[in-house]
């Protein structure tokens, strides 16, 4: 079992710097007007791609005893509902604070549930990554783990402030010229960026979870090796 820990641990690692360097260089090269070269933004969606691909297999890897270890049943709903909700509240804030920030063409009753359920798609992702972790790291461990997850929710809503503002536009496109829709995300990796935050936050608590289970593995391992009996030479019975 700590075997298969450590394998998705150091997984998760890989999967994780790779997404955050790809966000990082997003956020220093690109901006909302400027997204940069379109052979880059590819290379981006890529290497997006790749560091998803490394946490799918991570997840995989996880072993059936510690997934049920970290469920929490109607705990989880209760959380799901509360980001939901308070997503919307934000966006509400922010979106009339900004005033007009939101699209003319897409109303407040469709824009702020639409960017709620961003955000809640995103706060669910890092939630789940945080519980993961939390039984595993240490005191600082799941300090990064939680900070990450927090800094996650406040880029959430922001996306989700974003794509509610342009949900009619991102609507409108996908029926009347879907392969044009890629590029439109532009302004929204921009947005999305500041991720980079909290994936080498979840990659430094992921790091610190591995290096527990490996030195725990150490010290009880030998303890193993010396349990076992050796049967005396010629097989004689020393009690005889």
């Amino acid at each position: 079992m700590t075997r298969r820990l450590r394998l998705a641990l150091a997984t998760f690692v890989v999967g994780f710097l790779i997404e955050g360097g790809t966000e990082l260089y997003q956020y220093v090269s690109y901006g909302p007007n400027h997204p940069g070269p379109v052979e880059l933004y590819y290379l981006g969606l890529a290497t997006t791609v790749l560091g998803f691909y490394f946490m799918y297999r991570a997840r995989h890897e996880w072993t059936k005893p510690h997934h049920r270890n970290v469920r929490r049943g109607h705990q989880l709903l209760w959380i799901a509902l509360g980001i939901f909700l308070g997503a919307v509240l934000a966006i509400a804030i922010l979106g009339s604070a900004t005033n007009g920030g939101r699209s003319a063409a897409t109303p407040a009753v469709l824009a702020w549930p639409v960017g709620g359920l961003v955000a809640l798609a995103f706060g669910n992702f890092f939630l789940g990554l945080a519980l993961l972790v939390d039984g595993l790291a240490g005191p600082v461990g799941r300090s990064f783990a939680w900070a990450g997850f927090l800094w996650s929710l406040g880029v959430a809503v922001l996306t989700g402030l974003h794509v509610g503002d342009q949900f009619s536009q991102l609507l409108l496109q996908f029926v009347s010229n879907p392969l044009g829709l890629v590029a439109s995300f532009g302004p929204i990796a921009f947005v999305i960026a500041p991720l980079f935050v909290s994936y080498f936050l979840y990659s430094a608590a992921y790091l610190e979870a591995y290096r527990r289970l490996a030195k725990h593995s150490a010290r009880h391992e030998p303890a193993r090796a010396e349990a076992v009996e050796v049967p005396p030479a010629g097989g004689a019975d020393p009690g005889r």
